[in-house]
């Protein structure tokens, strides 16, 4: 099992998002990651209609309501918890969920079984 090294739970506010380019050594991943409460949730950046990133701008991936995930590019709107497609083109299908973990002193880690 692989670890990168995300942010710190404390760099998030709750219902704050914050994208984050995690170099790997087969690529870069664009990731969303997004604080609920104690929680973490990621996802790849990557709208499963058009393959397009989410966010207007740096950071910025929920509908103004900040109810959902919402793409830039067409509309469609995502679960925050899930990333099921409830609403666009795409609906049905869901943002790519990513592993993650926190440790005892707050830091955020994406796992990989790799």
């Amino acid at each position: 099992m692989k670890k990168v090294r995300l942010c710190q739970l404390s760099d998030l506010a709750d219902h704050q998002t914050k994208g984050i380019q995690v170099a790997l050594p087969d690529g870069e991943l664009d990731v969303i990651v997004l604080r609920l409460k104690k929680q973490i949730h990621a996802y790849l950046n990557h709208c499963p209609h058009l393959g397009v990133p989410l966010n207007w701008q740096p950071d910025v991936f929920l509908s103004l309501e900040e109810t959902h995930f919402q793409c830039s590019t067409h509309g469609a709107l995502f679960t925050l918890e899930e990333g099921y497609c409830i609403a666009g083109p795409c609906s049905g299908q869901s943002l790519v969920k990513l592993n993650t973990e926190i440790d005892d002193q707050g830091a955020v880690y994406l796992i990989s079984k790799q």
